[in-house]
C-alpha cells in the first residue's frame, strides 16, 4: 500500500524475474525466484497490462477508471490491495 505522500510518485513495474502467460484467456504468472504461480483474475489481469511500462498508483487507477465502472476509492483500494500482495510475492517491484 501507499504509505506516505513520499510513496505518491513510487513507480511500480513488473519484475523481471516473472514469467507470463496467457491461459485459457487468462494470464498465468510464474516468479522463478519463490517458485510461486498465479492466475490473475480480470482486475489483476488489467493491472498486470497497465504495467507495461512502470507507471505510479495513480496512473494504474487512470487507466481502470477509464474501463470499469467503480468508483474512485474503490478502485484505489482494490489497487492498492494488488500492489500490496503483489509486492509480497515478488511479482513486481
Amino acid at each position: 500500500m501507499v504509505e506516505s505522500a513520499s510513496d505518491f510518485d513510487k513507480r511500480f513495474k513488473r519484475s523481471p524475474l516473472v514469467v507470463c502467460s496467457e491461459l485459457d484467456g487468462q494470464i498465468a504468472l510464474f516468479q522463478s525466484s519463490t517458485c510461486d504461480y498465479l492466475m490473475l483474475n480480470e482486475t489483476g489481469s488489467a493491472i498486470w497490462d497497465a504495467l507495461h511500462s512502470p507507471k505510479t498508483l495513480e496512473q494504474i487507477c487512470e487507466k481502470l477508471l477509464a474501463e470499469y465502472e467503480v468508483t474512485p476509492e474503490q478502485c484505489r483500494m482494490s489497487v492498492e490491495e494488488w500492489l500490496s500482495i503483489a509486492i509480497a510475492k515478488e511479482i513486481i517491484a
